[in-house]
């Protein structure tokens, strides 16, 4: 299953046969499979400029069909919790520089700062909230928290005099985080000012930090490693304890060089990579 531009959701045989798709103008950000498989969750993308409202669409994995439709009252996203059900994070309302992406939390997370301040052109001090986990979602549907649910944790930017961008990011086994973004410059991307974090979420301190020059596109993890996609086609694995590189590979097919949207480990050495281009690799990890 996958979500895309152009497309809700797709589905794909072990064969390589597409077995259905859902088109849309627009096409999905988000996707999360229930644990029963008996439905999926796409967020679909709607540019802010225009009047339709986000929503979120509940598919038949059978044949695509929709099954329910929710509407939303501000930018999110939708992620799978600790729990492996879906939740609605609130997105901000900057594009990607404020949408915080944390797969398996034990809580909701998101970055916050002051609305007032939020479209003014200098950085304001941001947030790291969460919403904890209650009750179990009605019905089958994503959990929704309400503002007043999040609490603020920590300060986002753990660097004195930066200001950073949220991004792609995964809760580790311990609690912490492991998340990617940007630093903010009025000048664009600066060389170093892409990052990678692992955080502990009771002090903020950051356990190792991996820099580089391109943005980050995914991050997935698994007990011993991060990997990180970016949009230059470059992949790269971090130890997770540590932050040190174990490996760096170019994204390539048939010699053919391929940009990296979407990564998620699949398994033990395996990763499943989304690409620009609209495929997706099954890949090694070794």
């Amino acid at each position: 299953m996958a979500t895309l531009d152009g497309a809700q959701a797709e589905s794909w045989l072990l064969s390589g046969d597409r077995q259905w798709i859902v088109p849309d103008d627009k096409g999905g950000r988000d996707i999360v499979v229930a644990t029963d498989e008996r439905s999926v969750w796409v967020c679909l993308m709607r540019p802010e400029w225009e009047e339709r409202p986000q929503s979120l669409v509940r598919l038949s994995p059978e044949d695509g069909a929709q099954l329910e439709q929710l509407t939303l009252s501000a930018p999110a996203s939708l992620v799978r919790c600790a729990d492996g059900l879906p939740a609605v994070a609130p997105a901000g309302h900057v594009g990607e520089r404020s949408r915080l992406r944390i797969r398996r939390g034990s809580r909701v997370y998101f970055r916050e700062i002051d609305r007032e301040r939020e479209w003014t052109p200098e950085p304001s001090e941001a947030w790291l909230a969460a919403a904890d986990l209650k009750d179990p979602p009605i019905a089958g549907r994503p959990r929704e928290p309400t503002e007043r649910e999040f609490r603020r944790l920590l300060p986002y930017s753990w660097t004195p005099g930066e200001t950073h961008f949220a991004g792609p990011g995964v809760e580790t086994t311990d609690g912490s985080l492991v998340h990617a973004g940007t630093v903010y410059h009025g000048h664009g991307l600066q060389p170093g000012g892409s990052f990678v974090v692992r955080r502990k979420v009771t002090s903020g301190e950051s356990r190792w930090v991996f820099r580089t020059d391109r943005k980050a596109t995914d991050l997935d993890a698994d007990a011993e490693t991060a990997y990180v996609a970016y949009d230059d086609g470059e992949i790269v694995a971090l130890d997770l304890h540590v932050g040190t590189v174990r490996w760096r590979r170019q994204l390539t097919v048939a010699g053919v060089a391929a940009i990296p949207t979407a990564l998620t480990v699949a398994g033990p050495g395996r990763l499943l990579i989304g690409t620009s281009d609209g495929r997706i690799l099954d890949c090694s990890a070794g």
